[in-house]
């Protein structure tokens, strides 16, 4: 089904082109519902001029995948300094280390699907995110995971119970990741697509604020029986919210990841919005 979606939308790409006068009329099939999730780790930075595409290239992806599509993205590398007239700086002592981890892009936009290799780098421009997100979700799901979250607003404590249920052994372990993000942060980014080349209001979405677990993931067990669930709780408080830290424009992310050196290949993810 995922494959069908990338057709049609190159065929109405090249219709779009060579047939501007009479353009034919299509309708998008929209893909089978799936357990299969994928995670997207974009590289970007407020320095970044040609990073609005890329995000926007993701947000069409977003478009048809809906909660199929789990996207972070991460101020890390050359370009995750803030402008001297930025409110906020993104960058995190856990992103550099992910960027560590992941490699550095060798040019923006630049990201990261469910940390499948391409070559020897994990990194991958735009013109590639289509196919591989499609790859991804036409695999099985090897793990269900499921989460519990309770939120205080009044202490700003929050505690959560992640699970993991593999559906088949896994002999290489697992890895379980936690983490923040945020939508909706106002503050300056370079865009090429601007006439002054920055836009001072511009609004930022899944950025990455902080990681509960180890950025190279916590270690749940060597071997994983199938349908033997694994539980990781986690606790944090929420700092002051001051135009950032807003609890209802924050999300959970949680993925599984295999444990093998080299490799950190998503074996699932997880979404849903903090303090539901």
């Amino acid at each position: 089904m995922t494959r069908l979606i990338l057709t049609c939308l190159v065929l109405l790409s090249i219709f779009h082109w060579s047939c501007e006068k009479d353009p034919p009329t299509y309708t998008l099939i929209k893909p089978t519902e799936s357990d299969r999730k994928v995670l997207v780790e974009e590289f970007s930075g407020a320095l970044c001029p040609n990073c609005p595409q890329g995000t926007q290239d993701l947000e069409n992806l977003k478009a048809i995948y809906a909660e199929n599509l789990i996207i972070v993205t991460i101020h890390a590398g050359d370009f995750a300094s803030p402008y001297p007239d930025s409110r906020y700086d993104f960058s995190t002592e856990e992103g550099d280390q992910l960027l560590s981890i992941l490699g550095n892009p060798i040019g923006y936009p630049s990201a990261v699907v469910n940390r499948v290799k391409q070559g020897q780098s994990f990194q991958s421009f735009a013109s590639k995110w289509a196919s591989l997100v499609a790859d991804e979700l036409d695999k099985p799901a090897k793990v269900n995971i499921s989460l519990v979250q309770t939120y205080d607003p009044e202490t700003r404590i929050l505690d959560l119970k992640a699970t993991i249920l593999p559906l088949e052994e896994i002999v290489d372990g697992i890895r379980l990741s936690v983490l923040i993000k945020e939508d909706g942060i106002i503050d300056p980014q370079a865009d090429r697509a601007s006439p002054t080349g920055k836009v001072i209001d511009y609004v930022h979405k899944y950025v990455m604020r902080v990681m509960l677990s180890s950025p190279s993931g916590d270690l749940l067990t060597n071997y994983a029986e199938a349908f033997l669930p694994y539980e990781q709780s986690y606790q944090f408080t929420l700092p002051a919210e001051d135009g950032w830290w807003r609890a209802d424009k924050c999300h959970l992310v949680v993925y599984a990841s295999v444990d093998t050196e080299g490799s950190y290949e998503i074996l699932q993810a997880h979404e849903e919005p903090l303090a539901q």
